[in-house]
């Protein structure tokens, strides 16, 4: 990887610094090392099609932090709940995961989302600006 890969190789035989922890074919844990630099991620996303003003608006906070020299770093993240899956020999992991959502994205025991009433909106101090529902 690298600026000098990005620059130099055709974009798909560059290889990340990733790993991952598998048994028997299920992914127990994965990681990497992150980028820290901002060169490497405006070459990136411009090998991807993204002009660097556009990278710029979308993640100039984090390019920022970059600038101030953030350290490389990295981590690998087990999936304690998928070694339960397996070892509870659940077939889907929302056997196991704590705070199960279904597959619409609610969570049917706390009633999730949920709408939220004018008054606590004015509580907020917050307002809605959404588009009418289309019927049909």
């Amino acid at each position: 990887g690298g600026l000098e890969a990005l620059n130099g190789q055709d974009p798909l035989t560059i290889k990340a610094f990733q790993y991952d922890i598998v048994c028997n074919g299920i992914e127990l844990s994965s990681g990497a090392i992150r980028n820290h630099r901002p060169d490497i991620m405006l070459r990136a996303f411009e090998l991807a099609g993204y002009p660097a003003a556009e990278v710029e608006a979308r993640f100039g906070g984090m390019l920022n932090a970059f600038r101030y020299g953030a350290p490389p770093h990295g981590g690998s993240a087990p999936g304690i709940d998928r070694i339960v899956m397996l070892l509870a020999e659940e077939p889907n992991i929302r056997e196991v995961i704590l705070f199960p959502l279904n597959q619409q994205g609610q969570d049917l025991m706390m009633g999730a989302p949920a709408p939220v009433t004018p008054a606590r909106l004015k509580e907020l101090s917050l307002k809605l600006d959404l588009a009418p529902k289309v019927k049909g």
